[in-house]
């Protein structure tokens, strides 16, 4: 019976299965996420016939189930290499945090600080520390006014 090559929808993984497989369930070898085995009339689905191998004389041959192709080297460490800054640079344990700033409590005698403010935090920061920032948007209740206000926000997420 021919076999069947395609790629893991959740992660990419090549896969070659039997094509008596097509329509079952099976657990993907890389990220163990469950997939449906496609049939081969199926879009990115490649069949090719497969020479059997000599059975030996006397055992019935076992079917082929499902063929992973091996990538010669290890395993490859990727590894983040940070760069020394000033010595007010915030270092730590490699943890994520994550910081909010408010634009309404920037406001300093009726000016607007709220980007000063922010680059005063990323500079304490080495670019690699830096995972993203996020743009909020938000209401409060003003008291004097006795409304919901919109308002805006940055969120940082860094790693210390």
């Amino acid at each position: 019976m021919p076999d069947l090559t395609f790629n893991c929808p959740q992660c990419g993984q090549n896969l070659t299965t039997d094509e008596s497989l097509t329509g079952s369930e099976i657990e993907c070898p890389s990220c163990t996420k469950p997939i449906k085995i496609p049939s081969a009339g199926d879009e990115n689905v490649q069949r090719a016939e497969a020479e059997p191998p000599a059975p030996p004389v006397g055992e019935e041959p076992e079917s082929k189930k499902l063929a992973v192709p091996v990538v010669e080297g290890g395993e490859i460490l990727l590894k983040k290499e940070s760069s020394k800054k000033e010595e007010e640079e915030i270092t730590g344990d490699g943890k994520i945090c994550v910081k909010t700033i408010k634009r309404g409590e920037c406001i300093e005698l009726g000016q607007d600080k709220f980007d000063e403010t922010i680059n005063l935090f990323l500079e304490k920061f080495a670019r690699e520390q830096i995972i993203s920032v996020h743009s909020l948007n938000y209401s409060h209740f003003d008291p004097t006014t006795q409304k919901y206000l919109p308002d805006y926000a940055a969120m940082i997420v860094y790693e210390r």
